[in-house]
């Protein structure tokens, strides 16, 4: 059997010991999996692996905890190359952007990060 790409995201609670719960954080994984059922055991491997605890500035302890997985999507595509991966509707009104509007795609200025 075929190993079928999948998307899951996941949601880490990070907890700093003399605060409580500070906020959440999500992060998308991509990877390989034969169905949902082993597609769900791998992203719930990916997010304890990538679980963690340090000690910050103010030295306190802070810890990354697996809280939820949020989705868990099959990519029904050939190539990876262009695939989507995810979609979010996001709130935004403005009557004077109409049709004929003219966007500048090229002008933006997006946040990179390495992992």
């Amino acid at each position: 059997m075929n190993n079928h790409w999948f998307s899951g995201r996941i949601r880490f609670a990070v907890i700093i010991e003399t605060i409580g719960l500070h906020r959440y954080s999500d992060s998308i994984y991509l990877f390989q999996a034969m169905d949902f059922e082993t597609a769900f055991q791998k992203i719930i491997e990916i997010g304890r692996n990538n679980e963690d605890s340090f000690v910050n500035e103010d030295k306190q302890k802070v810890v990354w905890k697996l809280a939820e997985i949020i989705s868990l999507d099959i990519i029904r595509s050939e190539s990876l190359d262009g695939a989507e991966i995810y979609s979010e509707p996001v709130p935004g009104e403005d009557p004077s952007l109409t049709i004929e509007h003219n966007l500048h795609p090229e002008l933006s200025e997006p946040t990179q990060t390495v992992f």
